[in-house]
């Protein structure tokens, strides 16, 4: 792994010892602490817990809750942190193995033997068929969208011992080892299920779990949520496989900071029981933590990252959201947006960004302009495909075919006068964002847009009023957001602008922009259940890149550079590209450093 900063100083880091009513033990200099007294991670976060989402983790859609889940649910296949692809010697994953069949229609995961939840209860293939049924339910489990693709494709599930599972599929799955891997364990005894017995599925939602899960099993266990303050997670001694010979850090804790200067300002200022972790901050303080360590006050890792942002634009009717299919599974007309319903404009706009400004303003230079919906490090980039260009003539132009006219004062110093249509109606619209880099970038696009005579209402929201009240329900106009792309990266990008995605309301889809395009669908399938010959998969997917060029259902932005930074006296923090934390459970907070 190349590492752009790894530099250690001096500074004093003390947990919250009093908060978890433990001791913390210092070991002697070139000793490890014992089990779970090696002090607490403190990791600072701009998602109000005070909103958190579901604790469990089929139900879960964003950062927010995946990120505590993360520590304290199992993976039955996991990644592997240097190449980060999935492997069977992964560390912490239930599976030992796994086995495609000749016709590739079913894969077969054998379990480790040893794995307990933490009630001491074995963990055994009646917990991941557990998960694999509730994942059928769909919405009356209140299934995240982010297992809908996995639960359409994993279409049947055989236990066939104590720890050996067989997945079905009703047709070859290119990526059928990252469908499977997208089901993990969940304590069946513990909610009271029973293979083959009737069950309660809508006991699922709102389950006690979802707020204090008091059955998991990771290297941390849940402890307790105080909302709008902190997740407070614990070290589980009988984690049964510890990256080291056992879990070292008393616990895990994720405070709410208001903002990631205020978030950044704390870290650096070591304050005792403070932070002494950060996790992937926006880009507008890779600068600050940097110059940071350079002085050698902190450790700083900084690489190509997998989290990207764009401005979703609603193309549909947003008086009238809709979901994009039918219950035959059929294409539902689902209207236009007054503005963004035509091609012309949302190119135009495309063509305004000059993306430079945008990246070497609030980011610092530290991101890369991305083209359409595939981040610069995946395998499936076409590098024939150019970004489109910073054009104000070009964009004008597109304006006025589109019937968009120039009037009245200019918006800003030498661009144009709001425009208009025939009808009156005016070139302006909202764009929410939840804060952070993305309003400072909201803000630059507001100023790019005035040029060319739109007018840009910013408002910033919190994050789950943001996607479930807005996004969600597709009553938005736009949106400054983003993704955390999953390792390793899908070319199928149906999860985003796939029909089936197309869901609005609760369980809502993550195709926010109500986007269809048929031969899109064509090549998503071709490139899940196809031939699965790899340059034919390239090819698909430099295709659906190309389609997503011209009908700009987003405006592509960047892909920002991943950091992580911790205290000197973290021991331990090793990180990689898009899995900073995935040693976690060995780092010791050395608070005599």
């Amino acid at each position: 792994m190349s590492k752009f900063y790894r530099l250690f100083g001096l500074g004093l880091v003390l947990a919250l010892a009093l908060s978890f009513g433990v001791v913390l033990v210092n070991a002697q200099d070139g000793e490890m602490p014992g089990p779970g007294e090696g002090g607490l991670v403190i990791r600072g976060s701009t998602r109000s817990s005070a909103n958190l989402g579901p604790l469990v983790w089929l139900r879960c859609s964003g950062v927010d809750c995946s990120d505590p889940n993360n520590l304290i649910w199992p993976a039955l296949i996991g990644l592997d942190p240097e190449t980060q692809n999935y492997s069977v010697e992964t560390n912490g994953q239930l599976a030992t193995g796994w086995e495609i069949a000749e016709d590739g229609l079913s894969v077969t995961v054998t379990m480790r033997q040893d794995a307990t939840w933490s009630d001491g209860t074995p963990i055994t293939a009646t917990d991941i068929y557990f998960a694999w049924e509730a994942m059928q339910q769909g919405e009356g489990v209140g299934l995240s969208s982010s297992y809908a693709q996995a639960a359409a494709a994993l279409v049947g599930a055989e236990i066939i011992d104590d720890y050996t599972i067989r997945f079905d599929f009703d047709a070859v799955q290119c990526e059928a080892i990252r469908q499977v891997a997208s089901v993990s364990a969940l304590p069946a005894h513990a909610y009271g299920y029973t293979p083959g017995s009737e069950f309660d599925w809508a006991s699922m939602i709102d389950h006690p779990f979802d707020r204090a899960p008091a059955v998991t099993s990771g290297p941390f266990g849940f402890d307790r949520l105080e909302p709008g303050t902190a997740i407070y997670l614990s070290s589980n001694l009988n984690w049964w496989d510890p990256t080291a010979d056992y879990v070292v850090p008393s616990g895990f804790v994720i405070v709410d900071t208001p903002d990631e200067n205020v978030m950044i300002e704390r870290f650096l200022a070591a304050q005792p029981g403070d932070l002494n972790f950060v996790f992937e901050p926006g880009g507008g303080v890779f600068t600050t933590l940097r110059e940071a360590a350079d002085a050698g006050s902190i450790q700083y890792d900084q690489a190509p990252g997998r989290v990207w942002h764009y401005v979703a634009l609603n193309l549909a009717d947003p008086s009238n959201p809709q979901n994009g299919l039918d219950e035959a599974g059929e294409p539902i007309d689902q209207g236009v947006h007054p503005i963004f319903g035509d091609v012309r404009v949302r190119q135009a706009l495309q063509h305004a960004i000059n993306i430079d400004e945008v990246i070497n303003g609030p980011l610092n230079g530290n991101a890369t302009a991305m083209v359409a919906g595939t981040i610069p490090t995946a395998f499936t980039l076409d590098p024939d495909l150019a970004r489109r260009p910073f054009d104000l003539d070009a964009a004008r132009a597109l304006l006025d075919e589109a019937g968009w006219t120039s009037t009245g004062e200019a918006l800003v110093e030498g661009g144009d006068g709001l425009r208009t249509n025939a009808d009156g109606l005016e070139l302006r619209f909202e764009m929410m964002n939840v804060g952070d880099v993305r309003n400072d970038v909201s803000v630059v696009l507001q100023n790019q847009f005035a040029q060319i005579g739109v007018a840009v209402d910013v408002v910033v929201l919190d994050f789950n009023t943001m996607y479930d009240d807005n996004m969600g329900a597709q009553t938005f106009d736009t949106a400054v957001a983003g993704w955390r792309g999953g390792l390793p990266f899908d070319p199928d990008l149906r999860g985003f602008f796939g029909a089936e995605n197309d869901i609005f309301g609760e369980g809502y889809g993550f195709n926010f922009p109500s986007y269809y395009n048929a031969r899109l669908e064509e090549l998503g399938e071709a490139i899940a259940t196809g031939n699965c010959d790899p340059e034919a998969r390239i090819a698909a997917a430099h295709e659906m890149q190309q389609i997503l060029y011209d009908d700009q259902p987003y405006l592509w932005l960047y892909a920002l550079d991943s950091a992580y930074a911790a205290s000197p006296n973290v021991q331990g923090f090793d990180p990689f590209p898009g899995l900073g934390q995935w040693n976690v459970d060995s780092w010791n907070v050395n608070n005599e450093q």
